[in-house]
């Protein structure tokens, strides 16, 4: 009997025994890519450890810079690409490593970089962007009549100097959306809120801005940031209009917003405000307020308020 119990005893001892196990590094980098100088984000607390011991991290930026934090940002200054690399090591000095690409890029001759910041689904968004510095010149040198109701804005939309250069931001954004259509549509719309500034023209003035100009400039009023919009969703073929409102009921126009083709569905979404134009049915898009979500009419319009529109 004494044998027995003696065995249940050691045995039970075995039980307790723990088994150390390695940790699991990882982060994220964010942005992993840009021109210099680019700060990137690094965040390795995703790295566990399955026994739950605290971790010690060390970075190894690949340009000499170093750090033990958990969160840390680094600036690349020189271009090239930088493998960055992460251990974490337990208490018992058991380790694992993760590695990640950094790929910092000379600026274009003859292009300046522009950087966007915006919130898209409760998350800070930033974009850097280079983008054609004579080809803003030459728009900045184009007259026009400065003098409120002289504009077909359909113009500046219409214009094909900038197209490829909208075409690569508009697949940018499209690809930072994660889906197609709508969602597009929706994250266009996020970055234009909030990447740009509004800034309202001087009373009784009237001075619209192609799209490059409001980009470079980084501000605009209603009708510049409604054909900024309206310019990256042609760009990626979906359908819209833009749209001169009458929003005071006077019967003149005096605000500029966006149209947005929607399937029927979207008029299930509570809040929203549907338009039926030439038998298609168009969400509202209020360009020059961060805080009017797609969808959403701030202005009560009716039909009879879009006095003018330019379908693309």
């Amino acid at each position: 009997m004494a044998g027995l119990a003696f065995g249940a005893i050691a045995l039970g001892g075995c039980s307790l025994y723990r088994l150390n196990q390695a940790p699991i590094a990882s982060f994220t980098a964010t942005p992993s890519e840009g021109y210099r100088p680019v700060e990137v984000a690094f965040d390795a607390s995703a790295s566990i450890d399955p026994d739950g011991d605290a971790l010690t991290y060390a970075w190894s930026f690949g340009d000499g810079g170093t750090s033990s934090d958990v969160r840390v940002a680094h600036a690349f200054e020189s271009v090239g690409s930088y493998d960055v690399v992460l251990r974490v090591a337990d208490p018992e000095g058991l380790q694992d490593v993760c590695t990640a690409a950094i790929d910092v890029h000379e600026v274009p001759e003859g292009y300046v970089v522009c950087r966007y910041e915006w919130t898209w689904g409760g998350e800070d968004r930033a974009l850097d962007v280079a983008l054609p510095w004579n080809l803003y010149q030459t728009y900045r040198g184009r007259l026009r009549i400065p003098y409120v109701d002289n504009y077909d804005y359909g113009v500046f939309v219409e214009d094909s100097l900038d197209d490829p250069t909208l075409a690569d931001l508009a697949d940018l954004l499209s690809e930072g959306a994660g889906e197609g259509g709508l969602a597009f549509a929706e994250f266009a719309l996020a970055f234009v809120q909030g990447g740009i500034a509004y800034k309202a023209d001087p009373s009784d003035v009237e001075w619209p801005l192609y799209p490059l100009e409001t980009l470079i400039d980084g501000e605009g009023d209603c009708e510049d940031t409604a054909i900024l919009y309206v310019s990256l969703l042609k760009a990626r073929g979906t359908g819209c209009r833009l749209a001169f409102v009458d929003t005071d009921d006077d019967g003149s126009p005096d605000h500029v917003l966006a149209l947005v083709a929607v399937a029927g569905s979207f008029v299930q979404r509570p809040g929203v405000t549907l338009f039926e134009v030439d038998g298609t049915q168009y969400a509202v898009a209020e360009t020059a307020s961060g805080a009017i979500e797609f969808g959403v009419d701030p202005w009560g319009l009716d039909v009879e308020d879009l006095i003018e529109l330019w379908a693309f």
